[in-house]
């Protein structure tokens, strides 16, 4: 170990002799001065008298210096030259890293070669060396070490006393931090048991109150589920007569329509121009014809549904037909079987012309009433009459299936006819493949002659001309318990029985 580093850890204590005592004043004064020194600039290791001339460095200045001065400072006084990096780097970091004493590096470049062949003096540096061989010599460390056995040895009875006070100081504080502790769980148990109690007591009377408040929900409950079921049944049977009244009135509205068409019919047929006995018969035989129009007018109303769902379910050929008018060069479009206009309503609203044809005249009135282009007519004499390719579209929405086989076909090739290449037929009729349908839903319309399987129908009009037939399923049945079956049969039966109502069918013409 380097004595100079134990000098840094131990100080002398103890006055023994005279020789202590300088070692003493000398190590004072090192520390006075090493406080009161300045750092030097650059590698200016000399100094200045007050004459003015430089002078070199006495032992004690050279001591004093900071690390990194020190080291320059060393070089130049005992090898007579400045430091290399490498060598101001590592005399460096020994001093500040590995703690290396000073006298120690004097020393080594005292005795190195270079040191040698130097011979350089350094003021006070032999006594320096020869003081600190002293201090470190073995007698003065036994010396040091007698001198603070001696003072610990003095001190011992103080110490003990000091030691049994505190000693005693902390067994009090010990007791009274006992006693507190002893009244702070005093304190809490009584605490907790005032919680406890209050606790209880509220748990009591929120018990009671959730008791309370559960008898008047349920109560509030009850009479509110009375109240809605009074509500609801009162709701059903205002709009029960709501409805029954309205139907009424339109019932009452077409019959006034219908006597007020007969009158003028009448008096068409008593003019003197009209009455021969060649058109009485026929003017007969057309005012039968419309005898039914207010009661299938009625029959409509009550299943075929409301106008806003006919215009929902229809409105999913609006695309197809604003292609086909586009591609036709805006040809209008002919409805047939228009009935209540709740197709030309859609058409009209996309601004698409159309004009639609009816054999219900009440029907027909209705329509123009809305402001909607509709004519009185039969499918195929409307269509006879219109002239070749002068339509886009020619649509015919749950007419099919009142009509003749042949009177079907020809009304097929009437449409092939009047529409311009890049038209399309749009058919729409009730779907036997559902089989509530076909078995029962099929017949509750006395005018209906058959059902058309969406094969026979798409069959026609490929066979009279019409290409890229296309087959849309719709209307399915709204269930709530319909399931995704992994039975193969109980998907096939469920589809059978609750599968798509309608289907409609669509052909192109081409170029």
């Amino acid at each position: 170990m380097d004595r100079t580093d134990t000098a840094s850890a131990t100080s002398p204590k103890l006055d023994l002799d005279e020789m202590m005592e300088r070692i003493r004043a000398e190590v004072a004064e090192r520390k006075r001065q090493a406080g009161e020194a300045g750092p030097t600039n650059g590698l200016d290791v000399s100094n200045t008298v007050p004459d003015g001339t430089a002078r070199a460095l006495t032992a004690r200045e050279l001591l004093a210096l900071p690390v990194a001065e020190f080291v320059r400072a060393s070089y130049v006084a005992l090898l007579g030259r400045e430091p290399q990096p490498d060598e101001f780097t590592i005399l460096r970091d020994r001093l500040l890293v590995g703690h290396v004493g000073r006298m120690r590096v004097l020393r080594e470049f005292r005795a190195s070669r270079e040191g040698r062949a130097r011979g350089l003096h350094v003021e006070g540096l032999t006594r320096e060396f020869v003081w600190d061989r002293i201090y470190w010599s073995p007698p003065a460390k036994f010396g040091r070490l007698v001198g603070r056995v001696a003072i610990d040895t003095w001190r011992l009875p103080r110490n003990i006393r000091q030691f049994i006070a505190r000693v005693e100081t902390l067994e009090r504080r010990a007791a009274d931090a006992g006693l507190a502790i002893k009244a702070i769980h005093s304190n809490r148990a009584a605490d907790r048991q005032t919680a406890a109690a209050h606790t209880s007591q509220v748990q009591s009377e929120l018990g009671q109150l959730r008791g309370r408040t559960d008898a008047i929900n349920r109560a509030l409950s009850d009479r509110a589920r009375a109240i809605e079921g009074s509500a609801a049944r009162t709701k059903a049977e205002i709009d029960a007569q709501v409805a029954e009244i309205h139907t009424t009135l339109i019932d009452h509205w077409r019959n006034i329509v219908d006597y007020k068409l007969r009158a003028e019919a009448l008096l068409v047929t008593a003019s003197p121009e009209s009455a021969t006995a060649a058109n009485e018969p026929a003017m007969a035989r057309a005012e039968k014809a419309h005898l039914l129009d207010p009661l299938y007018l009625s029959f409509e109303d009550r299943y075929r549904g409301t106008r806003a769902d006919i215009k929902q379910r229809q409105s999913v050929f609006v695309p197809l037909v604003d292609a086909c008018v586009r591609a036709t060069g805006g040809a209008p479009v002919v409805d047939l079987g228009c009935g209540r206009g709740e197709w030309l309503e859609v058409l009209a609203e996309s601004g698409v012309a159309a004009q639609g044809y009816d054999m219900n005249r009440i029907a027909v009135e209705e329509c123009r009433k809305r402001g909607l282009d509709a004519r009185l007519g039969e499918a195929i004499e409307a269509l006879a009459v219109l002239p070749d390719k002068s339509c886009s579209v020619v649509t015919g929405f749950h007419i099919i299936e009142h009509l003749p086989f042949d009177v079907l076909v020809a009304l097929i090739d009437h449409a092939l006819r009047v529409l311009r290449p890049g038209g399309a037929i749009v058919l729409e009729t009730p779907n036997p493949a559902n089989l509530i349908v076909a078995a029962e839903r099929f017949y509750i319309d006395p005018t209906h002659r058959n059902p058309l399987p969406s094969e026979l129908t798409a069959y026609l009009l490929k066979s009279r001309g019409f290409g890229e037939i296309e087959v849309l399923p719709l209307h399915p049945v709204e269930w709530e318990s319909r399931q995704d079956y992994i039975d193969p049969m109980l998907a096939y039966l469920q589809d059978k029985l609750f599968g798509p109502q309608d289907y409609g069918v669509v052909g192109r013409k081409g170029a």
